[in-house]
């Protein structure tokens, strides 16, 4: 029988992308601790009395990273979600507006958190737990996409590797854990283990009232779906390029270091015992009447311009593949057939990241609903697919009433485009702002009552 830290071969296929991945985003110093893993050590080094060990750390120390992979995740969380989504819940989970977590993280927060995971690790898990000290809600608790060790299929089973810094008193240290979220016999059941033994107690949540949960209220929400399989991470051409454009570098500074580095050289004389400003060199012929001569010599540094140009085409490599994310339109020369191919074919795009975002979210929120006896399908999450301004004029806004005058659309149609032009407010919905409505008695018409202009 395997321990429960064994690593499902998806997870182990993937483990070298997702610490790359993890590495540049976090910047220079992960990257420069990985040593040779990202930075091989030239040959020549190795031919040194102490391997190369003090001539590698000054290479490396000269070597630059471009600090480009997370300043791209958070330009497109900010795209993904410059508008929020618009969330619709039960009046009884209100509370998770502003508390989603039980490190007090809003839920709008927490939505940012969930697409950055997806852009970064094309992966991210969310468990609907228990309610947390001071509510009676449950909680989400997000999980890396590392801490999701293994796996079934079926999503009868998930292994969870909760290790980590744990704190007694005012000591840290790092304790091994894992939690095991199963699916017998219909009913939903946890364990615990500290290291690899597991805990005596198991733990069988429940609904409010106490009936069984028959599911295993947890969401593996990938960058294109949610599927329990794992997908490529959508930004890895920018962490490769990042990483190429780091190795080009450290030969260009280490060239450049080198070319300034001459070397004097005394033809048919005696070596000085010191050179530099403020040195005479006396140079006196040889008792064989051979001139002698003195020259500073040391490379050419003919590749310093080829790294230059490889380093910028990197770097257009890089630009390039964040690029690819936005690539989302439909080519209007392509067939129905060849579109679908190249949407079989491509990586995820803003679009697909920032719609699994919300569902995963959403499908999280409605496990919550049943856990508190609420109706899991008053659980809405639409996000914002609008990466460009799309505020909407005055004049177009009151067209759209118009139409909604004259019959031709309902006032639900109306209220959703007036909430993707930026006018009415992402956190109610048409029913609330009918409310709203009713309470100031201003009438059914936004035009007469003022709030909007007449089209002209």
């Amino acid at each position: 029988m395997s321990a429960v830290d064994t690593k499902h071969p998806d997870w182990i296929d993937r483990q070298e992308e997702w610490a790359m991945m993890r590495a540049t985003a976090r910047g220079e110093k992960a990257v420069k601790e990985a040593g040779e893993d990202y930075l091989p050590k030239p040959s020549g080094f190795r031919v040194q009395e102490d391997g190369g060990r003090a001539m590698y750390a000054a290479y490396q120390k000269r070597a630059q990273f471009s600090e480009i992979v997370a300043p791209t995740i958070r330009g497109m969380i900010g795209v993904i979600h410059r508008t929020e989504a618009q969330i619709t819940m039960p009046k009884a989970m209100e509370g998770l507006w502003e508390r989603a977590t039980t490190d007090g993280m809003s839920l709008e927060a927490f939505h940012r958190r969930i697409t950055g995971e997806l852009l970064l690790m094309g992966r991210y898990a969310l468990l609907a737990d228990a309610a947390s000290a001071g509510s009676d809600l449950p909680w989400l608790a997000g999980y890396t996409t590392e801490a999701l060790i293994n796996w079934s299929p079926e999503r009868d089973l998930f292994v969870l590797d909760e290790s980590g810094l744990k704190r007694d008193g005012f000591q840290w240290s790092q304790k091994q854990a894992y939690r095991v979220l199963r699916l017998e016999d219909g009913r939903y059941s946890v364990d615990t283990y500290t290291g690899t033994e597991r805990d005596e107690a198991e733990a069988q949540p429940t609904v409010r009232g106490g009936g069984a949960l028959t599911e295993i209220p947890f969401v593996v929400i990938g960058s294109k779906d949610l599927s329990v399989s794992p997908d490529e991470p959508p930004l890895i051409g920018v962490a490769r390029a990042a990483l190429a454009m780091y190795r080009l570098d450290a030969d260009y500074r280490h060239q450049l270091y080198m070319s300034g580095q001459e070397t004097l050289v005394i033809i048919n004389g005696d070596a000085p015992s010191a050179v530099g400003a403020g040195v005479v060199l006396t140079l006196k012929a040889s008792k064989d009447d051979h001139m002698p001569d003195a020259k500073y010599v040391g490379p050419t540094g003919t590749g310093i311009d080829a790294h230059r140009v490889a380093i910028q085409d990197e770097r257009a490599n890089a630009a390039a593949a964040g690029a690819r994310l936005f690539d989302s339109e439909k080519k209007s020369a392509e067939s129905g057939d060849a579109l679908r191919i190249r949407y079989a074919a491509q990586t995820a795009t803003l679009t697909s990241i920032a719609l699994a975002s919300a569902q995963g979210l959403e499908k999280s929120l409605r496990h919550i609903a049943v856990m508190i006896g609420a109706r899991p399908d008053e659980v809405i999450v639409k996000p914002n697919l609008s990466f460009v301004d799309a505020t909407l004029s005055p004049q177009d806004a009151a067209s759209l009433v118009k139409l909604w005058q004259d019959g031709a659309v309902s006032y639900q149609t109306l209220y959703e485009n007036l909430q993707r032009g930026e006018i009415a407010s992402a956190e109610r919905d048409h029913e609330a702002e009918l409310i709203l409505i009713d309470k100031e008695d201003i009438g059914s018409d936004p035009v007469q009552a003022g709030l909007l202009s007449a089209p002209q």
